[in-house]
């Protein structure tokens, strides 16, 4: 006999170790009511593209994207590695964030598999800095390397979660169209940017050639990513996800949790833009840390000196885990998973620990 179907909200009561935990928002375990949505999933060999819960989801992602296509991916990152390889050519420039999680956490798989140099760009304030990118083009001589693709982040993950401006979109895809070049958004927590801004995803995504969009990190999936966009690169897309490995078979339970998290915990994400504003505004004004206001739900601070390690150190023997970035930067993430307890007890402890440092 099957369990009775549990709503986040009582799940959430259930859990021990991912309530406590701010790592990461892909820390999140699947509610009972999207284990029992993977159990019942209509399967089929995806390969040969005939795995219904695959198929659905696909296409829910290019209606919601307004793209012609979608295809599901086990990660992220492999979805951002097969969009610069269908975008373009071994020997061409990237461009991308000074920040991005393409040139930062993805091993370098733009040189390594694509083929491809890049160039960063400021993105401090969460999205490129159009006049540095404008005098750092390549010049159009033969024998100079060409630029190839433009990459964009939407929330930007180490900016603290900031929501690229649609504006700011707009006027960067005036310029690549005029130099005829593709932009690709590794929209991750696209979704959290979407809620807190109240606008549909096609508001950016109308503006790139193509998009990827999370379903493992906030919208609490246990795997992947989708990647959107014309029919003809996404035909090109799927040979990719195959060249990389990603060819899965019967992935209808995956795609039907996917489906499932995109359909009931959208409406939480608000949730954890509110806590995450919370534990800001309590800790903000410490003396011995700076944090960046945040717009979604991370929440990025540095200390006054290179004490982030001790810090995370800490906070996790007091049951509280939490990521160290850099020397003095640290990283919280709030997700589905988290208890009112957890967010309460980290604003005590992040207080204590500042007070016996």
């Amino acid at each position: 006999m099957r369990p009775p179907i549990l709503d986040a909200e009582v799940f959430m009561a259930t859990l021990s170790d991912t309530a406590f935990d701010f790592r990461s928002d892909t820390v999140t375990l699947p509610t009972q009511a999207m284990r029992t949505v993977m159990a019942d999933a209509e399967m089929g060999d995806d390969v040969f593209g005939e795995d219904p819960s695959v198929n659905k989801l696909q296409a829910q992602m290019a209606e919601l994207t307004g793209q012609e296509a979608a295809l599901f991916f086990p990660t992220g990152t492999m979805a951002n590695l097969a969009a610069l390889l269908c975008h373009s050519a071994p020997g061409r420039m990237l461009f991308a964030g000074a920040m991005s999680h393409i040139k930062r956490y993805e091993l370098g798989g733009y040189a390594r598999f694509a083929g491809l140099t890049l160039t960063d760009i400021d993105d401090d304030q969460g999205f490129l800095n159009l006049e540095q990118l404008q005098q750092r083009w390549c010049p159009d001589i033969y024998y100079m390397t060409q630029a190839g693709l433009v990459c964009v982040e939407n929330t930007h993950n180490i900016g603290g979660g900031l929501v690229y401006p649609v504006e700011e979109l707009i006027d960067l895809r005036r310029f690549t169209r005029e130099k005829k070049v593709p932009l690709h958004m590794d929209g991750a927590r696209l979704w959290h940017a979407a809620i807190a801004q109240d606008r549909p995803l096609s508001d950016w995504t109308r503006h790139v050639d193509s998009v990827m969009m999370s379903v493992s990190k906030g919208l609490g999936a246990p795997v992947g990513s989708i990647l959107a966009g014309s029919k003809a690169l996404i035909e090109q897309a799927r040979v990719q996800r195959k060249l990389l490995g990603g060819g899965m078979r019967q992935a209808g339970m995956l795609a039907a949790a996917a489906s499932y998290a995109v359909d009931n915990h959208l409406p939480l994400l608000e949730r954890d833009h509110t806590r995450c504003r919370e534990v800001y505004g309590a800790v903000k004004n410490l003396p011995w840390l700076t944090a960046i206001e945040p717009q979604t739900n991370i929440l990025i601070f540095k200390t006054e000196k290179d004490e982030a390690a001790a810090m995370t150190t800490w906070l996790n023997e007091q049951g509280l885990r939490s990521l160290a970035l850099a020397p003095n930067t640290v990283r919280m993430v709030f997700h589905l998973n988290l208890s009112d307890e957890a967010c309460e007890k980290l604003i005590d402890k992040i207080k204590e620990w500042g007070r016996g440092r």
